[in-house]
Parts: C-alpha cells; sequence; structure tokens
C-alpha cells in the first residue's frame, strides 16, 4: 500500500491528533492494539495552549489520508552566545508504527530544520535515547547530517518540591 504522506505545523486544534500519534512512542510494537484515546486532560490542554502561543515552539503533524501519522517538536531558543544566533533543539520525533521506515520522520525532520535555517540557527541539537541505535533512528539522523558528538545529561525533576538545597 502506497501513502501519500504531508507534513504541516500543527495548530490549537491538533491536540488529539498529536496524542494520538504519541501513544505509540514505545520501544517495541505493543501486542495489542492501543486502547482508543481518552479526551484531553485539564493539564494536556493547558501545556498545549502554551506551546501553540509560543513563537519559539512549532509542534510539526504528519498525515496520511487525513489521519496523523507522524509528530516532531522544535524549539528555538534565543541566544546572546554565537554572534547572537539561536539554538535549535528537536524532540519528540514519533511516527506511529504501521508507517515507519517510510519517510515521515526524514519529511518532518526536514520541515524543522528548514526552519531553523530560516531563523538562522548557529546548531541543532537532537537528543535520542540510546535504545534508538538499534532500531534505525540513530541511522536517520546520521544520514541527515548529525553527528554524535557530545555527551549529555539529564536531570528528571520528577518531584518539583525539591532544591538543590535539600539533601539527597
Amino acid at each position: 500500500m502506497t501513502h501519500a504522506y504531508s507534513v504541516r505545523p500543527a495548530t490549537n486544534g491538533d491536540l488529539a491528533s498529536v496524542l494520538q500519534v504519541l501513544a505509540d512512542n514505545q520501544s517495541s510494537r505493543p501486542t495489542e492494539l492501543p486502547a482508543p484515546a481518552a479526551s484531553p486532560s485539564k493539564r494536556q490542554i493547558a501545556m498545549w495552549s502554551r506551546i501553540t502561543r509560543s513563537p519559539d515552539v512549532t509542534v510539526y503533524l504528519a498525515e496520511s489520508g487525513g489521519q496523523p501519522v507522524g509528530t516532531a517538536c522544535l524549539s528555538i531558543l534565543p541566544n546572546i552566545t554565537y554572534d547572537c544566533r539561536p539554538t535549535a533543539f528537536i524532540e519528540a520525533v514519533v511516527v506511529r508504527y504501521e508507517h515507519r521506515r517510510r519517510g515521515v520522520a526524514r519529511l518532518m525532520l526536514g520541515c524543522a530544520l528548514d526552519a531553523a535555517r530560516r531563523e538562522s540557527c548557529f546548531k541543532v541539537q537532537l537528543l535520542t535515547h540510546k535504545k534508538h541505535a538499534i532500531d534505525g533512528a540513530h541511522d536517520l539522523y546520521r544520514s541527515l547530517g548529525f553527528e554524535a558528538e557530545a555527551e549529555g545529561f539529564r536531570l528528571y525533576l520528577r518531584d518539583a518540591s525539591l532544591s538543590l538545597a535539600d539533601p539527597l
């Protein structure tokens, strides 16, 4: 079956579609069909409103036949370094299982990279989990010119009340 794909910036009314795609953000194909999508929570609606109002954040939505099949997020961070050129960050690149390895992620990343170039970004950072080294994602990123060059660190702020002054 041949699919025609299109990519566009998501709009206010696309939250349910983006959430539908993000439900497939698993390291392996689920053994059973996902449960029908629930209505977005108040928290998701509030965050989506914040995202869509931000001039420095673009969520891309890939579609096929009017159905959501992929999403990716581009954030542009203004920067005083690098001769005042911003840095772009790409995150949350997710393609529904049945549409993987068909060029959907490449299309979304192309849109994000084009936007970063239009904004005169100095660099684009894409953080990916080590587990994606075996599923083809790292190969895709390398084919687009990304290089694995930095060691990254993460701190998950699960408990918002924890401060650096608190003993661990």
